[in-house]
């Protein structure tokens, strides 16, 4: 038995079956509730592999819920358990606004402490680039927003006359030899020095130098492969989390 996990990020939705054993038919779906057939196309191949016991959605996008859990419903013919802040969760709160943590976010911490136990940073690299920061008893204490890496590319091919909307994809070489390589170096490498800047602050600031580091995100392979730092790339870390969360609220 599993739950269906659903993750609404800004761009896309990830959707998948979470059980003790872990995540299984993983579906991702550009657009998220926009392209709706896509998502009912998912949720039948995630239901044709998986029994569902029940259902959890964890949203960046509030306005798009309603037509999320009434999607749900209709697919699935259960409730949907909406993640918050009010949530029982495996992290304690140390925030001051914490109705202004979103459910990826709670999610990635719950299933980072799962896996690694605390002290302990996610990276995730989305849309946006989020580090959330728990610290040593699993207390969550804050973390740190920066552009995502399309924002950074769409941007310059946006506001600039030659250069082009690259694919984030790809070998980068010493040296850009054309303008799509020469952005990619910049991205790739660039990128990586912020995420290298932002860890040793955040590392300096708890205190602590046995600090886990685990990685998330549709870009977080592709920024971190040969980049020499200690993180921990995992996929499916949200919808982990999100497991997690639903065993603490639904299954008493």
């Amino acid at each position: 038995m599993s739950c269906l996990a659903v993750d609404v990020g800004n761009t896309s939705a990830a959707l998948g079956a979470v059980s003790k054993n872990g995540v299984r038919c993983v579906e991702h779906v550009e657009g998220g509730i926009g392209n709706i057939t896509d998502v009912e196309k998912a949720l039948e191949r995630i239901r044709k592999r998986s029994t569902i016991k029940g259902v959890i959605l964890g949203s960046v996008v509030p306005n798009d819920n309603i037509r999320w859990i009434k999607l749900l419903r209709r697919v699935t013919g259960q409730d949907t358990f909406l993640v918050s802040h009010t949530a029982k969760l495996s992290v304690s709160i140390d925030y001051p606004k914490p109705t202004s943590i979103g459910a990826d976010r709670l999610a990635n911490a719950c299933g980072a402490v799962a896996r690694h136990g605390s002290p302990v940073i996610v990276a995730d690299f989305g849309t946006a680039l989020t580090f959330d920061v728990i610290a040593g008893g699993g207390v969550y204490v804050g973390g740190v927003i920066a552009p995502g890496l399309p924002l950074m590319t769409d941007y310059l091919a946006d506001r600039t006359a030659l250069l082009p909307l690259i694919s984030l994809k790809g070998r980068c070489h010493s040296v850009g030899r054309s303008t799509e390589g020469a952005m990619r170096i910049g991205a790739r490498i660039g990128y990586r020095g912020m995420v290298r800047e932002i860890i040793a602050h955040l590392i300096d600031g708890l205190g602590s130098k046995s600090v886990a580091l685990c990685a998330t995100g549709g870009f977080a392979k592709w920024v971190l492969n040969g980049a020499q730092m200690p993180f921990s790339v995992e996929p499916n870390l949200t919808l982990e989390g999100l497991g997690r969360i639903f065993d603490l609220n639904c299954n008493p």
